[in-house]
């Protein structure tokens, strides 16, 4: 029985679950020697898997390669925001990060920011999470609390699932 691209979405899967992220990193690079193309799917567990390993290089070296092959393409499909509506919060937790890591160089991000002024982070409210409960704006807001203490960043007033971060204060508190 030879495995098909579900089969390496869930053995990647189960990897991240067991805390073995070289081994999802092995299996990702079997995927593609066997002449699969990664979808979706097998990029966002792969991202997981790194992630929450603690091998957040790793993961954002993932994040760019599926970003750069068309995956996530809604994150950055409004100007001056991050989308993370169709995200988990593994992959959402290493975009903002990457983002914030790019703007924080004074570099342009790879996806919808501005290096001045004010990014959007799109979290949702939940309406399309299990229970109606928000996952990503408490999973975004603890990243930001824990590893931006410089950062300015304030729920958008009229808009509960946004987050407006001001850039300037990034750049500040990188200096």
């Amino acid at each position: 029985l030879e495995p098909d691209i579900i089969t390496y979405s869930a053995l990647i899967s189960a990897c991240e679950k067991g805390g073995k992220w070289e081994k999802a990193l092995a299996l990702f690079a079997e995927l593609k020697q066997r002449g699969m193309e990664p979808d979706i799917v097998n990029y966002s567990a792969l991202i997981s898997a790194c992630e929450t390993s603690g091998r957040l290089r790793e993961a954002r070296a993932v994040f760019f390669d599926a970003h750069s092959r068309g995956c996530f393409s809604k994150l950055c499909s409004i100007p001056g925001a991050l989308d993370l509506h169709e995200l988990i919060v593994p992959v959402a937790r290493v975009a903002v990060r990457s983002t914030l890591e790019d703007l924080g160089r004074g570099r342009r991000p790879l996806v919808g920011a501005s290096t001045t002024g004010e990014i959007a982070i799109i979290t949702g409210r939940g309406k399309n999470s299990a229970g109606g409960e928000a996952v990503l704006r408490p999973a975004i807001l603890a990243l930001l609390e824990d590893e931006y203490e410089a950062l300015e960043c304030v729920p958008d007033p009229r808009n509960p699932g946004r987050l407006v971060v001001d850039v300037s204060s990034l750049l500040r508190g990188s200096s």
